[in-house]
């Protein structure tokens, strides 16, 4: 098949700044780097390892259940799975920031997940080995479940064992 259009190969070189962005990446993975998932529950800044939060949903209908704990919301029907959701606001002593959407962030897999729910989208943060500090005074039924806290800024960002948390919640 001939073409019509002719091939343009004089083109002058791009600018360096455009270069740069139009090549490959040549930087390196750093092996040390701590990658999480963070998001937020009203003044609270958390972070779960990609592999714990499984999945992120808008906030679907809650089915209550009596008697239960004010922090167990109810029941959710996540894709025909029913999943326990829990809201954590309360246990950390804050209230959801009035501004952003909630959304309910899944943690675990299969019959141990649980969702809880979470203010706006969660997003990818990265830190370094020695921005882990000692985590500053929480309420007693966190402080036993708190695994690392890391400063970015000046926010501490606090990371959880999630099912210790939430077993400690019913």
């Amino acid at each position: 098949m001939n073409s019509s259009f002719p091939l343009v190969t004089d083109l002058p070189p791009l600018p360096p700044e455009l270069a740069a962005l139009a090549a490959p990446p040549t930087g390196v993975e750093n092996p040390d780097e701590i990658v999480r998932q963070a998001f937020r529950i009203g003044h609270m800044r958390l972070l779960a390892p990609f592999a714990t939060a499984s999945e992120l949903v808008e906030m679907p209908g809650v089915y209550p259940l009596p008697r239960m704990p004010a922090n167990l919301l109810g029941l959710v029907n996540l894709h025909g799975r029913i999943v326990p959701l829990f809201d954590l606001a309360t246990l950390f002593e804050t209230e959801h920031a009035p501004r952003e959407k909630r959304m309910v962030l899944v943690i675990g897999h299969g019959n141990d997940a649980a969702g809880i729910v979470i203010d706006g989208l969660p997003r990818r943060m990265v830190f370094m080995p020695d921005s882990r500090i000692l985590p500053p005074s929480l309420p007693d039924a966190a402080n036993a479940a708190v695994l690392a806290t890391y400063l970015a800024g000046k926010d501490a960002w606090f990371e959880f064992d999630y099912a210790q948390l939430l077993d400690q919640l019913v």
